[in-house]
């Protein structure tokens, strides 16, 4: 039985040759000139594709194994109530109780020791130390992580690091197979990088945000394959195939 990560690589070049193939249609039917394969542009986003891949593959591994789950229906409904409810005047007491714990310790009636019979001064005091110390300074057991704080996360690495990550390397890897000196491709990342994350910000949120909330799990390999064509498009594109 083949990889997981075998498995990936004959999708990814599937894939690859498909978006490229498209996108040299696409173009080459703006120009209003007759269809020619150009085989050199196909043979290089395949190969871009493949070095991409495993890099990838291991970092998807790596963040599902750091932040494992996806959020269910229950956790979605419960943090749309939140958003609803932030500005609230009770939830403005909770968030600055929750941020100034000792200035709403300070507010609270406090008992006058003083005027207290002495035998009972005390047995108050230890009661107060006892209390103030469980409340403030007692370790609190640790809540397990929920499947959307998973999501988030997740979905936040995705926008950044992995953007970046990719984008860098896509502009790298690509004018380095069509020969491109080193001066020039680290010219060619400076100016490329903006308009390629500007693309990423609008197309990969809403594929991140539908393939871990709403997409069935049995289902989000072919729409996550189908959202790649898309991309492999784009890319293959702005390469100027």
């Amino acid at each position: 039985m083949p990889s997981a990560l075998l498995v990936t690589f004959a999708q990814s070049t599937v894939l690859n040759a498909i978006s490229n193939v498209l996108a040299q249609l696409i173009d080459q039917r703006k120009n209003t000139t007759p269809f020619t394969l150009n085989t050199l542009a196909l043979l290089q986003f395949i190969t871009y594709g493949i070095l991409i891949v495993p890099i990838n593959f291991y970092w998807q591994r790596a963040l599902e194994a750091r932040y494992p789950g996806f959020p269910t229906r229950a956790e979605l409904t419960r943090a749309l109530r939140s958003w609803r409810s932030l500005f609230s005047l009770s939830a403005l007491r909770s968030i600055c109780s929750s941020l100034f714990p000792f200035a709403a310790a300070s507010a609270a009636p406090r008992i006058n020791v003083d005027a207290v019979l002495p035998r009972h001064r005390d047995k108050i005091k230890e009661k107060d130390e006892y209390e103030y110390e469980s409340r403030y300074w007692a370790p609190r057991p640790r809540a397990s992580r929920s499947g959307l704080h998973s999501f988030v996360m997740k979905f936040l690495f995705d926008q950044t690091i992995a953007g970046v990550m990719n984008i860098i390397l896509f502009v790298v890897l690509i004018n380095f197979l069509k020969g491109e000196t080193w001066d020039k491709i680290g010219h060619l990342v400076l100016l490329d990088f903006t308009p390629i994350m500007i693309a990423r910000l609008k197309y990969r949120p809403v594929v991140s945000t539908l393939m871990y909330t709403v997409i069935p799990v049995d289902r989000r390999v072919v729409f996550g394959s189908a959202c790649g064509v898309i991309w492999g498009i784009y890319l293959s594109l702005y390469a100027v195939v």
